[in-house]
């Protein structure tokens, strides 16, 4: 049975924080046996501008996965609650464009080595302080399915956006982001569903 079509405990016992420093414009990782993970920000600073780019960066050690926003036929995607941050408005995950995985029959999308998940945030008061607080609920798999829960927080100041931060990094994986289409003029007009093709 594909061990992650059950409701696995929540497990902590082989996570561990790491002990380098933190990066400018990044949280500390949460590391694993499986990989770690952290959040990122495009700048090193909370400008004059409401929007701004964050990243849920993941590096996973080989043949571990996560999934897709849609995984398919098992399993479930990487959520986020902000409950906590000061200054957030709202925050939108943009999903790159997934890999397909086969096991057992079933059919699933996700992600392996690394990525970065786009976040679209935007601030409630441009050039203010931003403290993010992000509760962070994962499910990586491999031959076994194993579920963690961490909070991740990042602090950003107010003040020029100076530093570069993460912005490329983010900007790369974004690119990867599926469209609707509109920028090269497509457009959908119509769809038709026949019973039995």
């Amino acid at each position: 049975m594909w061990p992650c079509l059950g409701t696995p405990a929540r497990s902590r016992s082989a996570a561990r924080r790491s002990v380098s420093a933190r990066a400018a414009g990044a949280s500390d990782w949460f590391v694993t046996d499986q990989g770690r993970v952290r959040l990122v920000a495009a700048q090193n600073f909370v400008g004059d501008d409401r929007a701004g780019e964050l990243g849920l960066e993941f590096e996973l050690a080989p043949h571990w996965k996560i999934y897709w926003r849609s995984p398919g036929d098992a399993c479930s995607p990487p959520r986020l609650d902000w409950k906590g941050s000061q200054n957030l408005q709202s925050a939108a995950i943009a999903w790159p464009a997934p890999q397909r995985f086969s096991v057992l029959g079933l059919e699933t999308m996700g992600y392996e080595g690394h990525i970065v998940l786009p976040i679209h945030a935007r601030v409630a008061r441009a050039g203010a302080a931003l403290a993010l607080h992000a509760t962070l609920d994962y499910l990586t798999c491999s031959e076994i399915c194993v579920p963690y829960q961490t909070v991740l927080t990042l602090d950003l100041p107010p003040g020029p956006v100076a530093g570069q931060g993460f912005g490329a990094l983010i900007a790369r994986y974004a690119a990867r982001v599926p469209g609707d289409g509109r920028r090269s003029g497509l457009a959908l007009e119509s769809a038709v569903l026949r019973p039995g093709t």
